[in-house]
């Protein structure tokens, strides 16, 4: 019995061109015949018998959206022109053949355009003025067959993540002297397969006073990898690729399990201000009893804003110590902990908004008129002598999964270090374009391009080490991660390097990319 199984195995495993052959043709056979079942069915939605014709762009349109396909007047009037009178089923396959189906992901952006707020739903009366003033118009009878499908929530709103689960997260991209970008990390724990949807966007800490906050203009982006205890096998399960203006987003499904979501910028407009400090700001004022200017109060109180990660308006003690873990290094332990309870306030032993503010306020007192320490804990949170956030990016993350309870898990603040150096080299190598250099087949040249930035990776594939020159001079309204318009890197033998972020300076205007590469002896 055992040597019949092993044969069997064998049979499958040792095939003949011939039977592969005939495997193939079989499995085409199958698609086709799968196809024309499908067209079927969608025509006898429309139509009694499949012998019927289509008379008009009307029942065109129809029977193309019955085939899941979404055709714009354009289409239409690619395959009904001046001189067709009738299209038969024959025709109407030959049209589904070459109209690929309306992709979830192409959904999900059209939602989030209308979503600008991110909150996983849509005002119904958006919806409806959208389909009736934009585009080609939707009639009220069109509109109505659309909303009867879905349901309404009592806000008025349509769900089109209807009963997904949810969780978030804050965190903040800091700038070390040196130019290095650190940011926090997480994990994500999934409990069984599910689609999800993550998405990063910048946090305005003005937006109740309506001032405009500059680090909104800061590029954002997550990327999901698979947890393994060998970083050098690291699984890169997808990066955020959904624009809705600032919100950034993948979406896709996950196995349960633990994933790495490590947040990144491209560094191209998050970089050391050169701005010149007019007038320096007062922490404390008074000649006898010292108090805190109301400038300082407000910084405070953005900086909890940024340290409460999970957002429920109170400091638990593991992100407090984020915080003491920026500023002084080191972390606050359970007794030290418990000395706060004694004297600030505390809800639930996490620390109030006010509890914090006293907490500061007061060792900002007792320093008197030497604040120098206290300067040193606001310029490592990102503020400048004006009181200014201008070297920290707060952010928000998003999770959705559609079957189970996600739940992200802040681990780290820290530089993105090789983990995210190699996730970022393996999504331009399986996303972007590759093309080896004229000067030798062994070097490649790897670029990804989206609406909104360029990233290229140079790969060496030869045993020795290269230098590579760039000059981006020919390139007009870019801003390179770089800040150089001529650079040249260092590449190791059979080795994939980042080479260069590059992103448009001003989004409004058209921005060109042109980058040429040379090897230097």
């Amino acid at each position: 019995m055992a040597g019949s199984q092993e044969s069997n195995a064998s049979l499958f495993s040792d095939q003949t061109p011939s039977q592969e052959s005939s495997q193939a043709k079989r499995s085409q056979n199958y698609e086709e015949e799968t196809f024309y079942k499908n067209c079927r069915a969608a025509y006898l939605a429309v139509f009694k018998s499949s012998l019927e014709n289509i008379k008009s762009k009307e029942q065109l349109c129809l029977v193309l959206q019955q085939a899941g396909r979404n055709p714009s007047q354009k289409t239409v009037n690619k395959y009904w022109t001046l001189q067709t009178t009738t299209l038969n089923f024959d025709d109407f396959c030959f049209i589904l053949k070459q109209e690929e189906p309306v992709r979830k992901t192409e959904l999900l952006k059209a939602f989030a355009k209308i979503d600008v707020n991110n909150e996983g739903c849509i005002l119904h009366s958006e919806l409806h003025k959208l389909l009736t003033t934009r585009g080609e118009k939707m009639t009220l009878d069109e509109i109505n067959a659309i909303t009867e499908l879905v349901e309404v929530n009592s806000d008025g709103k349509f769900d089109y993540y209807k009963e997904w689960q949810h969780t978030q997260s804050k965190g903040c991209f800091f700038l070390e002297e040196n130019g290095e970008i650190i940011s926090h990390k997480y994990k994500l724990f999934l409990s069984q397969r599910s689609t999800v949807c993550i998405t990063i966007n910048p946090v305005n800490l003005h937006e109740m006073e309506g001032k405009p906050s500059p680090w909104l203009v800061v590029d954002t982006a997550l990327y999901i990898l698979k947890e393994n205890e060998a970083e050098e096998n690291i699984q890169l399960v997808g990066f955020t690729e959904l624009r809705n203006k600032e919100v950034f987003g993948w979406r896709g499904e996950l196995e349960g399990g633990v994933y790495w979501i490590i947040p990144f910028t491209t560094g191209c407009r998050f970089r050391k201000s050169k701005k010149q400090i007019r007038r320096e700001a007062k922490l404390v004022h008074g000649d006898g009893e010292v108090t805190a200017t109301k400038e300082f109060r407000a910084a405070l109180s953005e900086i909890f804003e940024m340290i409460d990660l999970d957002g429920n308006g109170f400091l638990s003690l593991e992100e407090n110590n984020f915080f003491e873990m920026r500023t002084s290094g080191e972390k606050c332990d359970e007794e030290a902990w418990a000395i706060c309870k004694e004297n600030f306030d505390m809800k639930n032993n996490e620390l109030t908004r006010q509890g914090f503010m006293d907490l500061n306020l007061m060792e900002a007192c007792q320093q008197g008129r030497d604040l120098s320490s206290f300067w040193m804990t606001l310029q490592s949170m990102g503020y400048n002598k004006a009181l200014e956030l201008t070297e920290a990016c707060p952010f928000s993350i998003h999770v959705y999964a559609e079957k189970c309870k996600p739940r992200i898990q802040p681990v780290c603040l820290e530089a993105g270090g090789e983990q995210l150096k190699t996730a970022i080299c393996m999504s331009v190598a399986n996303k972007g374009d590759a093309k080896p250099m004229d000067a030798s087949e062994n070097i490649v040249i790897h670029t990804y391009k989206s609406d909104t930035r360029i990233t290229s990776v140079i790969e060496n594939k030869s045993e020795s080490k290269t230098v590579i020159h760039l000059n981006n001079e020919q390139s007009r309204n870019c801003v390179s991660n770089r800040g150089l318009n001529t650079f040249a890197i260092e590449v190791a033998s059979n080795s994939m390097m980042v080479c260069q972020h590059v992103m448009p300076q001003n989004e409004q205007e058209e921005w060109i990319y042109s980058c040429v590469y040379s090897i230097l002896p």
